[in-house]
């Protein structure tokens, strides 16, 4: 009886030497994985070509909504349309500028994480509050706005909006997720998540300079209208 409990408490004390080995493996091996993922993989946000060509146009949507006077206007468009016009236009500048997008600013280096974070704002801050709470009326304009050129461009500027918001980066997210998952780094897990910080960057803000084209454009006409 006695050989039997010094026999069953080795084999405790086995048991849990090899618990204790396979947590800290796993520890070890998430610790990693976390450190990986965090590596910086893209030089700084600002010095990005995309980045420095969104800011150039929402410098220009900037401009040409800053011509408008009310005192000197006189146009087709009703001064409360005008009005509605840019303030939905500064709407979609304030979107860009988005908690995400300045919080990359601050940054030297960027992540696979700051990648994800980027493709959510994408979602939220420029589809939702920029296309459609601030650009899509331009989808159902009719005669009594008063423009010309918006009423015949109305068709084909509703096919470029639901092309952006029908073009899902919903396949990048889970991209992203999939090289968040805590597990082993090898050589190759590593070069993946360098490979999807990369592409995932460039098509997240892809995505974000074709939003903001869509802004410039109708500021352009916003330019027109107001005499510039």
């Amino acid at each position: 009886m006695i050989f039997l409990k010094q026999y069953l408490k080795i084999i405790s004390y086995i048991c849990t030497g090899l618990v204790f080995v396979f947590a800290s493996f796993y520890i070890l091996a998430n610790l990693y994985h976390y450190y990986e993922l965090r590596k910086d993989y893209i030089s700084s946000f600002n010095s990005q070509d995309l980045t420095l060509e969104i800011d150039s146009t929402l410098s220009n949507v900037q401009a040409n909504i800053n011509l408008y006077d009310s005192k000197t206007y006189k146009g087709n468009v009703s001064a409360s349309n005008m009005l509605m016009v840019k303030q939905k236009l500064s709407n979609c500048i304030m979107a860009f500028n988005n908690e995400t997008v300045n919080n990359l600013r601050t940054k030297n280096r960027i992540t696979i994480i700051d990648v994800y974070n980027l493709r959510e704002s994408y979602e939220n801050d420029i589809l939702n509050q920029c296309v459609v709470n601030n650009l899509y009326w331009l989808a159902s304009i009719d005669e009594s706005f008063g423009s010309t050129y918006l009423l015949n461009n109305k068709n084909i500027t509703k096919l470029y909006m639901d092309t952006l918001l029908t073009s899902s980066t919903a396949y990048l997210k889970k991209d992203l997720l999939n090289n968040s998952s805590y597990y082993y780094n090898t050589a190759i897990s590593s070069s993946s998540v360098k490979d999807n910080t990369r592409d995932g960057f460039y098509e997240v803000m892809d995505a974000y300079n074709r939003v903001a084209k869509l802004v410039l454009y109708v500021s352009e006409w916003y330019k027109m209208e107001a005499g510039g």
